[in-house]
């Protein structure tokens, strides 16, 4: 059983299951129009970095070093439409 649970649970640290929650967070806020949601993002692509970098899959980190950029972006952006 603790086989089980390291494997499918634990594998990498419980950080893949930050990162998904915080990415389904971050959709949720932004679908309500609410600037956490840039914030929740960059947490959930700094941890997919992580999880993508010890799995060896690159072109996810590619994919969540823009992502960032983006997120960031869309903070900036966003707090200039506001004023």
């Amino acid at each position: 059983m603790q086989e089980f649970f390291i494997q499918y649970f634990g594998q990498y640290y419980g950080i893949d299951w930050i990162a998904m929650t915080m990415s389904l967070l971050c959709m949720y806020f932004l679908g309500d129009k609410k600037r956490i949601g840039f914030i929740v993002g960059l947490i959930a692509g700094i941890s997919w970095i992580y999880v993508n970098y010890v799995a060896d899959i690159f072109p996810g980190v590619i994919l969540n070093l823009v992502l960032i950029v983006l997120y960031v972006r869309g903070y900036i952006k966003w707090k200039k439409d506001k004023k």
